[in-house]
């Protein structure tokens, strides 16, 4: 289970780093009326998906105890996006969402604490779809 919680860990990692490179490469006005290339268009984003899709599936398939279910959820969702690049502030919101096949395995207790931090952080409105659906889910797991 360790490798899969070292490739949670690494996609993050590399997310970032490929951030990094893609802001560098990137010309003072890439992207600007739709010219050039822009980062929001980088292909780091569908590959930092994919390592965490990846990943999490290995978690799954060795069904977690409570407690890793509960750290690769905690990794997911309690991110401080405010200091990532506001390109990738949208899918680190995003692979929020690969959170919701560990729910299942999260114990009522930790279920309810990770849903109330949840909706702390992210008020009703301020929701994405997909972000709606984790909120769902927690909060079903924790008996709500």
């Amino acid at each position: 289970m360790d490798e899969y919680f070292a490739a949670l860990e690494e996609a993050f990692r590399l997310y970032r780093e490929e951030l990094s490179e893609g802001r560098k490469k990137q010309k003072t006005m890439s992207g600007f009326l739709g010219f050039g290339h822009s980062l929001k268009d980088d292909a780091c984003h569908e590959k930092f998906d994919e390592r965490v899709e990846k990943a999490v599936s290995g978690i799954v398939g060795l069904n977690p105890s409570p407690e890793n279910a509960e750290r690769a959820v905690g990794m997911l969702l309690r991110n401080d996006v405010s200091n990532w690049h506001e390109t990738a502030q949208w899918m680190m919101r995003a692979v929020e969402r690969h959170s919701i096949p560990l729910i299942p395995f999260l114990t009522k207790e930790a279920a309810e604490r990770l849903w109330q931090e949840y909706g702390e952080r992210y008020k009703r409105w301020e929701r994405l779809p997909a972000q709606k659906k984790v909120y769902q889910e927690l909060k079903k797991q924790s008996g709500r």
